[in-house]
């Protein structure tokens, strides 16, 4: 029909007669007619000749491969992952300089006879004024990822090919090169175009750390999970604090259009916080990423920031947290991701001391512990110490899944592949975390029928999307967590014993807090965490409170009650008169531990109940029930902030509020 409504319109445009005689399908996407148009006028090509690819001469390749500098070798290791991850399919991965010239190729067996026809080799120009609209020369020209997909092509010649491709910019918004994926698909290849694109960012995010080794960076995002990912914001700035460049997420994150807005201004404009917070973070840890102060509740960041290779380290960095007892010094910080769970708990010391063995070895590692103890925290520890760390890390909590779900969370789908698919079909958690880390939380209640899939997954390192007929490679780190012990599980009939074997590489078991020795020094730093540079003073009294509670929920119901002390203190004191005891209502911690230990099966956050739902409607009232400032001055999210109002009956609030303020989840 399409094409039909093409070749009955015989109007005096020139693209309309070529998609008749082309026999391209409607609709044409702005970016493919704007091409077409450029081939047509500036570049006065003919679709219907055959053109025979130009090469460079080796010199100038060699030249070419010169300029780019360790952008190349960083971008050959992104092209051997997609290669892995494409494994079995037909295809051909190219990177181009900004002239589009060929500069590095990899290509599957299956294709290389049609590659060798299509003129996919190093050294070719794969511009468009040389081949017309492609996915190399086009994404080039537009500065965008695209996708020209068979009749997309100007050149006759090149309708059988579906190419995507993204463009790869330096921190000063100067083209660089373009990564392309090019093959023989009969449809168009959308998962294809995002996997190229994550690519390309990566190759970018990582050649700009490289070559911001004399400036400070910052590397941030809404989220402190995305930090070090290829979403995250990248800033360089000078030791002025003027900003000398930025990656392109940090341009979407800040509400830029371009470089030229950023590029010279000053960093605490720019992040809207104080150039001397940023400083103070330099000699931290870059795990976790940090909360930075900010003067708007919607602006706000967390952050890692290095400092310039070889510079020496700020004075002011080795202070530690500025969060003391009267007449006591801050702890001092940790220095890298793994000495973030570092303390003087001999328990802790020695899982800490374990770990750092088997960070880097292909060992799966299983985080035993109660709710609350950290585990989550402790899996992204080992993930950025360890040689991934600029690779995804991906999450999956098999306990919050519904069973339904899962496999196709986990394993991803085709389109269709069940009622209520996509027709674009699912990556899944595993592919998404290929070249990183997958950690699988609470893995003791993933349901029976999917263990043995997953064994499968981690014995062959290939998974088989649901729906699927083709196996994709992929090349993952494995760290589970349960707060069961898996012998029980076994024993009940509840999981697999030779799953258990092969995720138990090496058994870490986290203590809980009321067995920890360091409960003054975890407070200390929690206290930071929530709000960094801000010299918090803790009266002796109120320390010898919390230490004396057997925190049931270990530490994320001390951290709940951390954050709403902060959320409602009055001063940067810190007093018993900040404290309430309701708080800790219907716990056993006001008697021994042993009694704490009969309400150890309930969720860390539930066990502050009807304490947590007065404080939280506190803060909703005092921020006038706006849910983004109550979530900021809480340090949680909004969908967490709504998630608690159902939970705790508040939900007529709730309704009125999203109703009167166009807000959702």
């Amino acid at each position: 029909m399409m094409r039909t409504r093409a070749a009955s319109h015989n109007g005096p445009d020139p693209i309309a007669n070529l998609v008749r005689r082309h026999g391209a399908e409607l609709p044409i996407s702005d970016v493919v007619r704007s091409s077409w148009s450029r081939c047509l006028n500036a570049f006065a090509l003919d679709p219907h000749e055959i053109r025979h690819p130009h090469s460079v001469e080796r010199a100038d390749l060699q030249a070419r491969r010169e300029r780019l500098g360790v952008l190349l070798s960083i971008a050959r290791i992104e092209m051997e992952a997609l290669g892995k991850l494409m494994k079995h399919s037909e295809y051909s991965i190219m990177l181009t300089d900004s002239d589009g010239v060929i500069v590095s190729y990899l290509g599957d067996t299956g294709f290389s006879a049609t590659a060798r026809r299509s003129g996919f080799r190093e050294g070719v120009m794969w511009g468009e004024r040389e081949m017309g609209t492609n996915g190399m020369g086009t994404c080039l020209i537009a500065e965008r990822p695209v996708m020209i997909h068979r009749t997309d092509h100007f050149l006759a010649q090149n309708t059988q090919l579906t190419c995507s491709a993204a463009p790869i910019f330096n921190m000063r918004g100067e083209l660089l090169a373009a990564l392309d994926i090019s093959g023989a698909s009969s449809s168009p290849q959308p998962h294809t175009l995002a996997l190229v694109d994550m690519a390309a960012q990566n190759v970018e995010n990582r050649t700009l750390l490289s070559a911001c080794k004399e400036f400070h960076v910052v590397r941030f995002h809404r989220c402190p999970e995305f930090v070090s990912t290829p979403g995250e914001g990248v800033l360089a700035f000078d030791d002025q604090g003027l900003v000398k460049g930025a990656n392109r997420a940090a341009l979407k994150l800040l509400g830029y259009r371009d470089h030229e807005a950023v590029c010279g201004q000053p960093v605490e404009r720019i992040l809207d916080t104080s150039f001397a917070t940023l400083m103070r973070l330099t000699g931290h840890s870059s795990y976790p990423a940090e909360p930075l102060s900010s003067k708007l509740p919607q602006r706000r960041w967390f952050a890692s920031v290095h400092t310039p290779a070889g510079a020496s380290r700020p004075a002011h960095a080795s202070a530690g947290p500025s969060v003391r007892t009267e007449g006591e010094a801050g702890a001092a910080e940790a220095r890298g991701p793994l000495d973030c769970l570092e303390s003087a708990d001999p328990t802790m010391h020695s899982c800490v001391e374990i770990l750092r063995r088997v960070v880097d070895r292909d060992i799966s590692v299983l985080l035993l512990g109660e709710t609350g103890t950290g585990k989550g925290y402790c899996a992204r520890a080992i993930h950025n110490a360890s040689s991934r760390a600029d690779k995804p890390f991906v999450t999956v909590n098999c306990a919050a899944i519904p069973e339904t779900l899962i496999e196709s969370e986990l394993f991803g789908h085709k389109g269709g592949a069940f009622t209520g698919a996509t027709r674009e079909g699912g990556m899944g958690r595993i592919l998404q975390a290929n070249g990183g880390t997958l950690f699988l939380d609470e893995i003791g209640d993933m349901p029976l029928a999917l263990q043995t899939r997953l064994l499968n997954v981690i014995e062959d390192r290939e998974v088989m999307p649901l729906g699927g007929n083709k196996v994709v490679s992929v090349d993952v780190r494995v760290i589970s967590a349960t707060q069961h012990h898996p012998l029980d599980l076994i024993a009940r009939g509840q999981f697999r014993e030779d799953l258990y074997y092969r995720l138990n590489g090496i058994t870490v078991r986290l203590p809980p807090l009321r067995q920890r020795t360091d409960g003054a020094e975890l407070i200390r730093k929690l206290l930071y965490d929530e709000a960094p540079g801000t010299p918090f003073e803790l009266e002796p009294a109120l320390l010898e409170r919390l230490l004396a509670h057997g925190w049931p929920g270990n530490l994320r119901q001390l951290r709940n009650v951390l954050r709403t002390m902060l959320a409602l203190r009055t001063s940067d004191r810190l007093t018993l008169a900040d404290f309430n005891e309701e708080w800790l209502a219907g716990n056993a911690a006001q008697g021994t531990p042993g009694e704490a230990a009969s309400h150890l099966e309930r969720d860390g956050e539930s066990v502050l109940s009807d304490a947590e739902r007065d404080a939280l409607r506190r803060v909703l009232e005092m921020c006038q029930w706006n849910v983004s400032e109550a979530a900021a001055r809480l340090h949680i999210s909004r969908r967490t902030i709504y998630r608690k109002i159902h939970r705790h009956g508040l939900l007529r609030h709730a309704q009125s509020l999203r109703a009167g303020t166009g807000e959702s989840e």
